[in-house]
């Protein structure tokens, strides 16, 4: 995988030649600003947010594209580090998928070369830092987790290892979480089919560690990458798989998750009764619990928030507006400020159910909200959600709401015109 510390003026063009795109259309793949496009291709200072745009944006690349890429930098350097990565050790795979933003592949070699002889503490330590990382992709999006996710997996496959008997399915465990988190950040580059890869290898090694919990929390995120790609039946036959392995935990959160996940595949499947009612199990479930830290519960985000922004989204999808506009409302008023990627889609959410409602204005307000805090979190999932919950607006682009948010999302590098 080409790696690029630092993109200049010359990295930029080349990778948009290497898409085949023109600048306004790159800029929409992108999801930025074309003025953005042509200001960094024109030398200007590419900060921070920009930089791992690019990085992302090579991440989710098809070989042939980062081939082409490579042939317009003319770096050989990226070629032999590439083929290094297509022969590396146990973990690589999700390596050369994502990148390694301002990494050598030479520091990735080191990493996998051995992490020394693992014990309870050194896992303990491991999975502290999972929950950092878990902690700053809600809050600030995948491209923020993305470096420490790749490298401590690698971290992780090298404990796998090297770890004695004992050890093994406490290490097995970490490393298909590591892998789980992966597969998030994938798909939240829109990169569907590794992340449905990295999230069935993530399931065996759960099983292979016998355990449930975590076998029917990555049967979740496959239910979810099924309903985000709007397969239905797909997504509700991983849904039921996750409740018949989570039926006899004790974690509340998780078991609400699960009923959640069969909620959403159900809405979609058009099965208006048993997706109530697996609504109505989930609030059950959570009644006095709040969200708690991701050593308590690997759903450690379900909260009464996040329950009241699933239920609108269902009932959205059936059609039920004016419920469904009500249940985003409470949802967003008691959602934890720090869930800035989940405000976000909520907002989005109750947008579909106010179009419903014919209430335009207010729809536009909630998409600018949205585009607010895409701002804090730089999920390219969201952005994209923005982008089509503009395009959703299009209809109405002569009122003065919808002018006016289509002036405010033209002035962001977030989302492109």
């Amino acid at each position: 995988m080409a790696i690029v510390a630092t993109w200049v003026k010359e990295d930029c063009a080349a990778l948009r030649y290497a898409f085949g795109m023109k600048q306004a259309a790159f800029a929409r793949a992108l999801g930025v600003a074309e003025r953005s496009v042509r200001r960094w291709e024109k030398g200007e200072r590419i900060g921070g947010l920009g930089q791992v745009t690019y990085s992302t944006m090579l991440a989710k690349a098809s070989p042939d594209v980062v081939a082409r890429f490579e042939q317009l930098r003319g770096n050989e350097d990226d070629v032999n580090r590439r083929q290094l990565l297509k022969t590396g050790a146990l973990g690589a795979g999700a390596l050369a998928t994502l990148g390694l933003t301002g990494e050598t592949v030479e520091r990735a070699g080191w990493l996998r070369s051995g992490a020394g002889r693992p014990d309870s503490a050194a896992v303990a330590l491991m999975r502290e830092t999972l929950h950092q990382a878990m902690q700053l992709d809600d809050m600030l999006g995948s491209p923020a987790a993305q470096g420490m996710v790749v490298a401590q997996q690698q971290v992780t496959a090298a404990m796998l290892d090297n770890c004695p008997p004992w050890l093994k399915t406490d290490v097995l465990s970490l490393y298909a979480e590591w892998t789980g988190l992966a597969g998030s950040l994938a798909w939240d580059a829109q990169d569907y089919a590794t992340s449905a890869r990295l999230y069935t290898e993530a399931r065996e090694n759960a099983h292979e560690a016998e355990d449930s919990d975590l076998g029917s929390y990555m049967l979740c995120h496959l239910s979810q990458l099924a309903t985000w790609q709007r397969r239905p039946r797909v997504a509700v036959d991983y849904a039921v798989a996750a409740r018949s392995w989570v039926a006899q935990s004790e974690d509340r959160h998780l078991r609400a998750y699960v009923a959640i996940r069969n909620a959403e595949a159900l809405a979609l499947a058009d099965q208006r009764s048993p997706c109530l009612a697996a609504l109505d199990e989930a609030e059950a479930l959570l009644a006095g619990l709040e969200p708690c830290h991701p050593s308590e519960s690997r759903a450690y985000f379900m909260g009464e928030g996040i329950m009241h922004s699933y239920r609108g989204n269902c009932l959205a999808v059936q059609g039920d507006a004016a419920p469904a506009a009500e249940a985003s409302r409470r949802a967003l008023a008691i959602m934890p400020e720090t869930y800035t990627r989940d405000r976000a889609v909520t907002l989005l959410e109750l947008e579909r159910a106010l179009i419903q409602l014919d209430d335009i204005e207010e729809a536009a307000d909630t998409v600018q909200q949205a585009a607010e805090l895409a701002e804090r979190n730089r999920s390219p999932r969201l952005a994209v959600a923005i982008l089509d919950g503009r395009q959703l607006l299009s209809p109405w682009s002569d009122t003065r709401a919808v002018r006016e948010l289509n002036e405010l999302l033209d002035a962001r590098d977030i989302v492109g015109a």
